[in-house]
C-alpha cells in the first residue's frame, strides 16, 4: 500500500486553486508565449521591463477575490519562460521586477497577502528559460542560476505551500539534477509540495521520488496516477477559462461557468486538485471577464462548500447508468454527496422547460440505512428508495425550481 504523507493529505484537502500567470508578456496582450511563437526579438522584447509598473496589482484585492472563487491556494508564476522575475533576486539578474519601474517585490506582496487572508501560497518556476544564455550555453551553469533563484524563494518569505515547475520537458534527455533541486527545498521548505509539470505529452507522469503531485495539463483525466515506488502521490488538473494562460484581449473564447463547474466536479470525483487559471493585464489587473468567472463558480462553490474540500471519491460508491454524476464521502463517513449533473428547469402549462417529472438517478455501494437525504442549496428533502442488502439507492432528483439552476447540483445523504 502506498504512503500518503501529511503534506500530501492537506494539500488535497485544498481542493481547488487559482492559478495566476504575470509578467512582460502581459502588457503585448496576446498570451504569454508570444516572444517565442510570434518570433519577437529578444532584445526588443526585454525592452517591455522598462514599461512594467504594476501600478494596478493590489496583492490583497487579488488574494480576496481568489477566496470568494472558493480557491484554498493559489499558484502565481515567480518566472515565466520569458525569464522575467517578479521579485527581488537580490543580484542574481537585473531582469526582475526590482530593476523595472514598479521598484517593487511581487512575490513579497502576494505571499504577505496570502498569509494574511490564510491561503496557501504556491511559487511557479520556469524552469525552460528564453531569457538566459547559460540554458543554451552552458546548462551546468544554468542549472546552479535556477538552483540560487529558487534558494531566494525558499528563505526570505517564510513558509510556503509549495512550488510549481514547469519546463523540464523542454531537455526531456537532459540531467536536471533535481535531487540537488529537491533536496534544498526540502532543507528550507519541509512541508512545502513539490510539484513538476509534465507538459502536454506527459500528463501523469513523475520524474522524481520527491514530486508529491502529478499534473494534467488543460485536462481532467478519468483516472489518476496515485503511485510511486510506494508512495503516494495527489494528482492535480488545470483549465484556463479560455485558450491562453497570459492575458490574452482577442481571446473571447471563454469557458461557460457549466463547464468549469462541471470540471471542477470531475477533478473531485477522480480525487485530484484542480487549478483554475487567470492571467493579470499588463498592469496587474484582472480582466473583466476572469473576475465575472470568478464570480459565478464563487456562488456555486459557496453553495457546495462543505462537500468540495474534506471529501473523498471510494472504489465502491458510483453512480449508476450514462450520467456524470459523481459521489464524494467525507472524511468521517457520516455523509455522503451526490452531484447531479443535467437536470432541467420546472416550469407549467405555459413554459415547458423540461424538468417536470420524474428524474430517477441511481447510486451502488450505499449499504449504510439512509436517515435523510437533502439538497445543499435549499434544504429540501430529496424522496429516496434504498435496497441496504444490496446497497443500491435510487432518487428522484426532480428538476430546479423555476429561476434557479446550479449547473451541477447537490444533494447530502445522512445516516
Amino acid at each position: 500500500m502506498n504512503r500518503k504523507l501529511t503534506r500530501i493529505k492537506k494539500y488535497e484537502d485544498l481542493g481547488i486553486g487559482l492559478f495566476i500567470h504575470w509578467g512582460l508578456y502581459s502588457q503585448l496582450k496576446v498570451g504569454e508565449w508570444t516572444e517565442y511563437i510570434h518570433h519577437r526579438d529578444k532584445r526588443e522584447y526585454e525592452q517591455l521591463i522598462n514599461k512594467f509598473n504594476a501600478e494596478e496589482f493590489d496583492a490583497d484585492y487579488l488574494v480576496s477575490n481568489a477566496k470568494k472563487m472558493g480557491a484554498k491556494y493559489i499558484v502565481l508564476t515567480t518566472k515565466h519562460h520569458e525569464g522575467f522575475f517578479l521579485y527581488d533576486t537580490k543580484g542574481l539578474s537585473k531582469f526582475d521586477a526590482i530593476h523595472s519601474p514598479a521598484k517593487r517585490d511581487i512575490i513579497k506582496e502576494f505571499i504577505n497577502a496570502c498569509n494574511k487572508q490564510k491561503i496557501k501560497p504556491f511559487l511557479y518556476m520556469a524552469t525552460y528559460d528564453w531569457h538566459s544564455d547559460l540554458y543554451q550555453n552552458d546548462f551546468e551553469g544554468y542549472l546552479n542560476y535556477l538552483l540560487e533563484s529558487v534558494r531566494i524563494l525558499c528563505t526570505n518569505y517564510g513558509p510556503v505551500g509549495g512550488f510549481w515547475f514547469d519546463g523540464d520537458w523542454n531537455k526531456k534527455d537532459a540531467n536536471w539534477k533535481l535531487d540537488r533541486l529537491y533536496g534544498m527545498i526540502r532543507k528550507y521548505q519541509p512541508n512545502a509540495i513539490i510539484v513538476n509539470n509534465t507538459g502536454l505529452q506527459n500528463r501523469g507522469k513523475i520524474s522524481n521520488p520527491e514530486i508529491d503531485v502529478v499534473t494534467y495539463e488543460r485536462k481532467t483525466p478519468d483516472q489518476v496516477n496515485h503511485g510511486f515506488g510506494g508512495k503516494y502521490v495527489a494528482g492535480e488538473a488545470s483549465i484556463t477559462m479560455n485558450q491562453h494562460w497570459g492575458f490574452a484581449k482577442n481571446d473571447v473564447n471563454f469557458k461557460s461557468t457549466k463547464e468549469i463547474v462541471e470540471n471542477i466536479v470531475h477533478a473531485r470525483g477522480i480525487g485530484a486538485n484542480i487549478l483554475l487559471n487567470i492571467g493579470l493585464t499588463g498592469t496587474g489587473e484582472i480582466p473583466i471577464m476572469n473576475q465575472a468567472i470568478m464570480e459565478q463558480v464563487g456562488k456555486w462553490v459557496n453553495m457546495a462548500n462543505e462537500s468540495l474540500y474534506e471529501t473523498r471519491p471510494k472504489q465502491e460508491l458510483r453512480a449508476s447508468g450514462n450520467t456524470k454524476d459523481v459521489v464524494l464521502q467525507n472524511k468521517s463517513k457520516n455523509s455522503i454527496y451526490l452531484f447531479i449533473h443535467d437536470l432541467k428547469i420546472v416550469g407549467n402549462e405555459n413554459v415547458v422547460l423540461g424538468g417536470e417529472g420524474i428524474n430517477l438517478r441511481s447510486f451502488s455501494g450505499i449499504f449504510k440505512e439512509i436517515k435523510k437525504i437533502t439538497w445543499l442549496d435549499n434544504g429540501e428533502s430529496v424522496p429516496f428508495m434504498q435496497d441496504k442488502n444490496k446497497g443500491i439507492l435510487t432518487i428522484d432528483a426532480g428538476g430546479y425550481t423555476y429561476g434557479t439552476d446550479w449547473c451541477v447540483r447537490v444533494a447530502k445523504i445522512n445516516f
